[in-house]
């Protein structure tokens, strides 16, 4: 037990050995943050829009223009309409009344919640 002992306080030393020679060297000590006249590194301040570039692609049109030509393509109703629209014939998407044909191999799933309690 006591050579257990030896070895671990070993393994103990030799890792603590290169974190001791880490440390900041005994004569520097950090500032008195009360002192006034103490020096302290320079802050530098980057901003972080430094690097930004203005996307100007379209001209700014006056708002009477641009609601006209709201009123020319036909509003949000025109939109809406497009949602509403069906889809084109050759989606392959398979439309609600299909139903999906499993892979080959593939287990089938239960309904409910498999055995699960819901609490």
């Amino acid at each position: 037990m006591y050579r257990r002992f030896l070895v671990a306080w070993t393994l103990s030393i030799a890792a603590a050995a290169p974190l001791a020679w880490a440390q900041a060297a005994p004569g520097r000590s950090k500032p008195d943050p009360q002192d006034v006249t103490a020096t302290v590194p320079r802050v530098i301040y980057r901003s972080s829009l430094t690097g930004y570039r203005v996307l100007s692609d379209d001209q700014p049109r006056s708002w009477k223009e641009t609601n006209d030509n709201v009123g020319r393509i036909g509003g949000w109703r025109a939109y809406a309409k497009e949602g509403q629209a069906p889809e084109p014939a050759g989606d392959s998407a398979p439309h609600s009344s299909e139903k999906p044909v499993p892979a080959e191999g593939a287990k089938p799933i239960r309904d409910g919640h498999g055995g699960h309690r819901m609490n």
